[in-house]
């Protein structure tokens, strides 16, 4: 209860201080990340752009979304996957959420998902962003995981539910996979990726520590969430016995607390793999 006070608190602060500041998303820049690890040689590798933590309803909004869309439309992916944190808070959102379905919608891309961040919890309403999502034709991967397709090669993709708030559960996630393939995780927090790189799992996608959203020179970024601290940013390699897994950490789109970045711009990802 104090800590939800605290976090309250924080966040009125943070909104006072939204109309003062400039908005991060005109730093927005396009990562771009080129990885093997496909099956098969193809003539055009596989694209996926990897977006997290928009933090809708605190200092992002709905014309940087619109602004967002436009960029990960003109990558062509594959898939988009979405790590989490979409909206804020939803017990204190001032708009209807629903209004969001259309925008999702326009996400070019024959395969989308999403999974739960701590944020889209916290206030226990799932059930209004499933509604977002599910009507944006947006699949969302709760401990769930399915094979795909791109160029005759499969393709195995799963997610958790998210593990601050949930736990979240791998061995479900892999539940449904009968047999050897590339496989993609997707886990908002990325030091879970510890526990990961034990399994069948070759790339995990994260988000949920913002880069530190304040990053300074030489001492990095000071602070940082639980279970963002260790890998909080950018493309790292984890070995577990012969198994090696990569991980991706995005800096996230939106803030959260304090409208404030400083040497952690937010991102889109274009995720290259091929043979």
């Amino acid at each position: 209860m104090l800590k939800q006070l605290m976090y309250a608190f924080i966040d009125r602060f943070g909104e006072r201080l939204i109309p003062l500041m400039p908005n991060p998303i005109d730093q927005l820049k396009l990562s771009h990340i080129k990885l093997n690890g496909l099956h098969k040689k193809h003539e055009r590798p596989l694209r996926i752009v990897h977006l997290s933590d928009m933090h809708i309803g605190f200092q992002f909004d709905y014309e940087d979304l619109i602004h967002v869309i436009k960029q990960v439309n003109q990558q062509k992916p594959d898939i988009v996957c979405i790590t989490g944190d979409v909206f804020d808070n939803l017990d204190r959102f001032k708009e209807n959420s629903d209004r969001y379905i259309p925008l999702f919608k326009t996400i070019q891309a024959p395969h989308k998902f999403f999974v739960y961040g701590n944020h889209d919890q916290r206030a226990h309403r799932t059930h209004d962003l499933e509604r977002v999502m599910q009507h944006a034709e947006i699949e969302i991967l709760n401990n769930y995981g399915k094979y795909i397709t791109y160029d005759d090669e499969s393709i195995y993709i799963g997610g958790t539910d998210d593990i601050i708030n949930s736990g979240g559960n791998i061995d479900q996630m892999l539940h449904n996979k009968t047999y050897h393939a590339y496989t993609i995780a997707l886990i908002h927090e990325p030091d879970f990726a510890r526990f990961t790189k034990r399994f069948d799992v070759d790339l995990q996608l994260s988000g949920h520590a913002h880069g530190g959203q304040i990053a300074l020179p030489i001492l990095g970024a000071p602070v940082r969430p639980m279970l963002g601290r260790k890998y909080y940013r950018g493309l790292y390699t984890l070995k577990y016995r012969q198994h090696k897994m990569h991980l991706h950490t995005s800096t996230g789109l939106g803030t959260t607390h304090f409208p404030v970045r400083i040497g952690a711009r937010p991102e889109i990802t274009l995720i290259e793999i091929n043979k």
